[in-house]
């Protein structure tokens, strides 16, 4: 039956411009004008998806796989409690990508509407950074943009121990009209004299 229903799918990606099914890993890879799309699905049914804008994707071989459990689950709930409600997105890859990726992944412990926080765990450092907040769960999923592969997990609460990479750019705009507001003062005080 699994057999059946692969073809199916492999036929059905055939009509809307579908270029790479792998059968062993399940992969299907789906080009549109503007993206690179890999999804994965385990019994003819979504499992999660990679999605890359095609004018900066450069296609090599990743290791796709997604795990939803993560082998630095004991690190992470010591820098954080262990009561947070978390879900795990544990990439088999680790490192740089070769442009952003758009990740869409099943969530279990959340349900619709929750705004969910993203974190990174830094196995280099031992801390927990802050990716991205308000990560709006839609139909069982939610997606996320990232540039490197590790180990993530997103949770409805705040870590209080994450470190934030998340743009500046307030502060930085803050900091640029000060500096505007010095140069003005300073050419209008030197044009007086």
């Amino acid at each position: 039956m699994r057999k059946y229903i692969f073809i199916f799918i492999f036929i059905i990606c055939m009509f809307i411009g579908t270029s790479y099914v792998s059968a062993k890993e399940n992969i299907i890879k789906t080009e549109t004008d503007s993206k690179i799309i890999y999804i994965t699905d385990e019994n003819g049914k979504f499992k999660y998806s990679w999605s890359f804008d095609k004018k900066d994707y450069k296609d090599n071989n990743l290791d796709m796989k997604i795990d939803f459990t993560s082998p630095n689950k004991d690190e992470i709930n010591n820098l954080m409690s262990k009561k947070i409600k978390k879900e795990y997105v544990s990439f088999k890859y680790h490192g740089l990508l070769p442009s952003t990726a758009t990740i869409k992944v099943p969530i279990t412990k959340f349900k619709d509407g929750d705004k969910l926080n993203l974190y990174y765990y830094n196995d280099q450092t031992n801390k927990i950074e802050t990716i991205k907040s308000n990560i709006v769960v839609s139909n069982g999923h939610v997606k996320f943009d990232i540039d490197h592969c590790s180990d993530y997990f997103l949770t409805l609460s705040i870590v209080r121990e994450a470190s934030s990479s998340e743009n500046n750019n307030g502060m930085i705009i803050i900091g640029m009209i000060v500096v505007i507001i010095v140069l003005i003062g300073y050419t209008i005080m030197n044009n007086k004299n």
